[in-house]
């Protein structure tokens, strides 16, 4: 019941994060979600559930830390859709890294079972649902 006080099931806020390599950080969920048409989430941007009492961009900080250890900021808003697979209110924001490396452990290996740099041309390989038209070119993919 806790969890239905501090989450809003509104928002799905996502970090589209860059290394000073150009490269693009990935997580692996340890639980794959499946959507409408087949669709399946295995590989995705990290971010997470927003809370009522925090705005996007706190959301998008604090749950990229908690999935991945990295601090991150949020320079500015890529996209905000509903996806069309998965049937949620989708955040994308544009981050970067406060610090190269990472500052904290993981605290989500019960969500998260990696973390990857990636290329962006690798991300469609990646993921396998429908990926935002915005991001893709933000990524110049």
């Amino acid at each position: 019941m806790e969890a239905a006080k501090t989450e809003s099931l509104n928002f799905i806020n996502l970090g589209i994060v860059l290394n000073k390599k150009g490269e693009v950080l990935m997580i692996r969920r340890v639980k794959k979600e499946e959507g409408s048409g087949g669709a399946v989430l295995e590989w995705a941007f990290p971010g997470g559930k927003q809370r009522y009492d925090e705005m996007r961009e706190e959301c998008v900080k604090r749950e990229i830390l908690d999935e991945t250890g990295y601090d991150v900021k949020s320079i500015r808003q890529i996209s905000l859709r509903i996806h069309p697979q998965i049937l949620v209110t989708i955040v994308y924001h544009l981050c970067e890294l406060n610090s190269e490396k990472q500052v904290a452990e993981p605290r989500e290996p019960h969500e998260v079972a990696e973390i990857k740099w990636v290329k962006p041309e690798e991300v469609r390989n990646l993921i396998t649902t429908d990926l935002d038209s915005k991001v893709a070119k933000t990524l110049g993919i």
